[in-house]
């Protein structure tokens, strides 16, 4: 049975998320209709989720990962440095009843080795704080060596569009769609004056 966009992003509104963010890890959680579109874009309009298996590369407490099992994920698994988040992953994924098809793994990112994944979606720290520990290109490196397709969102400027169509092709790959979304970002650290900042962000699929 095929899913509605819309119950995609009730579901994904439903989950538990994080309620300490840690600065330096840029924890700005996925928002549920980003999210949905994100795996809208990937799963009905290019159909690289429905029976594949999905990793979720800094998955946090698992938007991205449990939407793609909602949506008929073979297997997902989703990783992450931050282990209150993978705690808080597999506690949605029972909340959900997708425990069975879901794996969570607590680690560095760049440590992953793992074979036979079909897709990567995510949605990775951007590295544009001083306090960051991580950057978005790290994680597109890492999410190439592990499968030939790559759905990332990056923040929107045309210095940056040029610069990743150039680094992928250091990797045999290319951008080979963009959509551009709007990105809301809650109040939620000291150095935030409004409520909440509306930015434009990039859905790159990356294929290689």
């Amino acid at each position: 049975m095929r899913v509605k966009r819309k119950d995609l992003e009730i579901f994904l509104e439903q989950l538990e998320k994080v309620t300490e963010p840690k600065l330096e890890l840029e924890q700005y959680p996925t928002p549920s209709r980003v999210a949905a579109n994100m795996l809208w874009f990937a799963g009905v309009e290019n159909d690289d989720i429905t029976g594949k298996k999905i990793f979720d590369l800094g998955c946090g407490t698992g938007t991205l990962a449990l939407g793609a099992a909602y949506m008929g994920a073979k297997e997902v698994t989703g990783v992450d440095i931050d282990c209150d988040s993978i705690i808080i992953a597999k506690r949605n994924s029972i909340n959900f009843s997708l425990e069975d098809k879901c794996n969570w793994i607590c680690m560095n990112v760049e440590n992953c080795k793992l074979k036979n994944i079909d897709t990567v979606i995510m949605n990775p720290p951007f590295g544009m704080r001083k306090e960051s520990i991580s950057r978005d290109r790290t994680f597109i490196e890492v999410a190439l060596s592990l499968t030939k397709i790559v759905y990332t969102i990056i923040p929107y400027a045309d210095k940056t569009r040029e610069f990743f169509k150039e680094f992928c092709k250091e990797f045999d790959a290319e951008i080979d769609k963009i959509i551009q979304m709007d990105f809301e970002i809650k109040h939620q650290f000291e150095f935030h004056k409004k409520e909440k900042h509306m930015t434009v962000v990039d859905l790159y699929r990356i294929i290689k």
